[in-house]
């Protein structure tokens, strides 16, 4: 078992989270697997390779449908 200990002294977000994760070894796929079993709607993950201010990262994007209206 392997067991992930987050200092979030100064808070962290949420694809901040996803993408250090992935970086660590999480496999998107399975994350993504995961994630369906929610109660949420069908969501999927964008994840690319990014390059800020001379430092490598790995971005997450969770795509979500757009909000229907509701009807009366």
């Amino acid at each position: 078992m392997r067991i992930a200990y987050f200092d979030c002294f100064a808070g962290l977000s949420g694809d901040m989270t996803l993408g250090a994760l992935l970086e660590v070894g999480v496999d998107a796929e399975r994350l993504e697997e995961e994630l369906r079993r929610l109660p949420l709607p069908e969501i999927r993950l964008e994840v690319r390779s990014v390059q800020k201010a001379g430092l490598a990262a790995t971005a997450v994007a969770v795509i979500a449908p757009e909000p229907q209206p509701r009807r009366c």
